[in-house]
């Protein structure tokens, strides 16, 4: 009797932690799987990817910050502003590829209110092999709500790391999200930081030049159907931007035999995206004040928060926005200056 006793309470007082638990992470969510955060706190910062679906499914806005560590210094308030919208969401996926990025634009664009993406167009977006990046959004997040969520509600790292994380977060440090996934006061920026970051990577002799079509095939993976979601959405403006990677960065395009592959690649997916009516684009790749002033980076590519700022202030007032009728010479200019510099002095 005792045994039986014995089992039946301790079936019982599972069932009762169980749903304790299930009720906890619903009501917390810091993913906001289920709903907007409540009682007044904010979407704190968790995970990138595991929290990006749950935030453009359920939080308030009409204008969405999507893109790679290029977009994390971007601060969401500055795109409150009037022009661009009222409301804004930052949805950061570092190193994030087509598959990612695909599930998260689905999303922001089945939002009722969406009327702005802010899109980071990473060079490499155009040249690596969809099928050696598949999409890392875990699939129950990505999912509507449904069986899959018992690996959200039973979650060891949800209910011990990112719930407390949450609570303490909201509670004890007064947060703002207007600062999550900012890690631009994280690093020191310089010619030194930059080149020795660089410097270990570099190769010692250039590769033979690829052929200007090597990377079409990758491109139209990531260009094709990115184009299809944009002109299903005429009413969504797509503010697009390349983001300004350091003078470095040229430097192991060319040594790497990538310089022509890449400008052409360049010159033809920009072309078909610039064909859409929604679409702006805005080239800060020949920045040439930035990009060779290495006291903005921290390594060949990522620069300090006041960079995001100045591109913030031109897509406002339509600076560095390239078109049909003058794509082709911008690029063309890169490619001439890029292809000329004297690199050398990066390392004097």
């Amino acid at each position: 009797m005792e045994a039986k006793i014995f089992v039946k309470r301790t079936i019982a007082y599972t069932v009762l932690t169980l749903a304790l638990i299930v009720v906890l992470v619903i009501v917390i969510d810091p993913f906001s799987r289920y709903h907007a955060p409540w009682f007044g706190l904010a979407a704190v910062e968790t995970d990138e990817r595991t929290s990006a679906i749950g935030i453009a499914r359920n939080l308030e806005y009409d204008t969405a910050l999507i893109g790679s560590s290029m977009s994390e210094n971007f601060r969401r308030s500055w795109f409150e502003d009037g022009v661009f919208g009222n409301k804004c969401v930052k949805l950061s996926l570092q190193g994030a590829h087509y598959g990612d990025y695909r599930v998260v634009l689905d999303e922001v664009l089945k939002h009722p209110g969406t009327k702005n993406v802010v899109f980071c167009l990473d060079t490499y977006l155009f040249a690596d092999d969809a099928a050696t990046y598949p999409q890392t959004i875990e699939y129950y997040y990505a999912s509507d709500i449904g069986p899959g969520d018992i690996h959200y509600l039973f979650n060891k790292s949800v209910v011990f790391e990112f719930i407390p994380k949450f609570l303490v977060t909201n509670v004890m440090e007064n947060y703002d999200n207007d600062n999550a996934y900012v890690w631009s006061d994280d690093y020191q920026y310089s010619k030194y930081a930059a080149r020795y970051a660089y410097m270990s990577k570099r190769l010692l002799t250039k590769l033979e030049e690829k052929p200007y079509d090597a990377f079409f095939a990758n491109a139209d993976a990531f260009t094709d159907p990115f184009i299809e979601q944009i002109r299903s959405h005429p009413d969504v403006n797509f503010y697009l931007y390349a983001p300004p990677y350091s003078i470095l960065f040229w430097d192991d395009v060319i040594l790497r035999g990538n310089a022509t592959a890449t400008i052409c690649v360049q010159e033809r997916e920009y072309r078909k995206l610039l064909e859409c009516d929604n679409v702006r684009l805005f080239y800060f790749q020949d920045d040439k004040d930035i990009i060779t002033d290495l006291s903005y980076y921290r390594d060949y590519s990522h620069y300090r928060d006041d960079v995001n700022y100045y591109m913030y202030e031109a897509m406002r007032d339509g600076t560095h926005e390239i078109y049909l009728d003058n794509y082709y010479d911008v690029l063309l200019d890169m490619y001439n200056f890029a292809i000329t510099y004297d690199y050398e002095q990066c390392f004097h």
